[in-house]
């Protein structure tokens, strides 16, 4: 009777691991790209709706989601240090008019307080999936994931996203996205993020899945942080460089249909 509530109690433990870190990835996502190093990356770049205009941009939310694994027998993939995203030309990031909140407030918070501190800047949210390495244990984080109109540097927009977690300790981070206009190559903005390192690098985030959207009025007219339109192709196309901690890289892309709305 022991051995079988022990195996009962290890299959729960395995099947409740094995939720929480499927859990975290919520949308749509493209083919794993594997480097050198044993990581597998992918990711998607989800433009909603997908009724779009042909000549003008219309109104949307980006959703940005993420998956890493590893081959490594520890389990445990290299974590990512900076990302890199370009998106199709049909794609606009528009932040006039939005309030901006600093990074400072964010660090070392809670979810609560980091909304309470930067409210009004908020343009989007979502949820993340770290591994911690504590004790000789590898730990299943559940992040809750904030996004910010950041201060703009240079002159450049700035995305903040701001993860939390609890369990087994509390953990910040502050993600710095820069928006800059590549503009070439089929592509239009490119977002350059910084991760920084879980614990010095013993804990690494496999899933990060975040939702940017806000509507509102600037200088009286309606507009969209994201908006979008549909190209002759009927593709929005994405592409991407994940850098991680030991050098290697890995360039997943991911493209997705839409259809074109007569309609001015």
């Amino acid at each position: 009777m022991r051995k079988r509530s022990t195996l009962l109690v290890a299959l729960a433990v395995a099947a409740a691991t094995a939720i929480a870190a499927s859990v975290a990835v919520a949308g749509p996502i493209g083919s794993p790209v594997a480097s050198s190093d044993g990581n597998s990356q992918a990711y998607g770049a989800l433009i909603t709706p997908k009724k779009l205009g042909k000549k003008t941009f219309t109104p949307a939310a980006l959703e940005v989601t993420t998956h890493l694994t590893t081959s490594a027998a520890s389990g445990v993939p290299v974590p990512t240090t900076h990302v890199q995203i370009d998106f199709d030309k049909g794609t606009q990031i528009f932040t006039k008019g939005v309030p901006t909140c600093n990074a400072s407030k964010l660090q070392s918070t809670s979810t609560e307080v980091a909304i309470q501190a930067c409210k009004s800047a908020v343009i989007g949210s979502g949820k993340a999936h770290a591994l911690l390495a504590v004790g000789g244990k590898i730990y299943d984080v559940d992040q809750t994931v904030t996004a910010f109109n950041g201060v703009p540097q240079g002159g450049k927009p700035v995305i903040l996203l701001h993860t939390y977690g609890t369990t087994p300790v509390q953990t910040t981070l502050v993600l710095t996205g820069k928006v800059t206009n590549l503009n070439k190559e089929g592509f239009g903005p490119r977002l350059d993020v910084e991760v920084p390192l879980i614990a010095g690098g013993t804990g690494v985030l496999t899933d990060f899945q975040v939702k940017v959207k806000k509507d509102y009025k600037y200088k009286g007219k309606p507009v969209s942080y994201i908006s979008a339109k549909c190209p002759s192709s009927h593709k929005l196309k994405t592409r991407s460089v994940f850098t991680f901690l030991d050098g290697q890289s890995s360039d997943p892309v991911f493209t997705q249909s839409c259809t074109q709305n007569p309609k001015k």
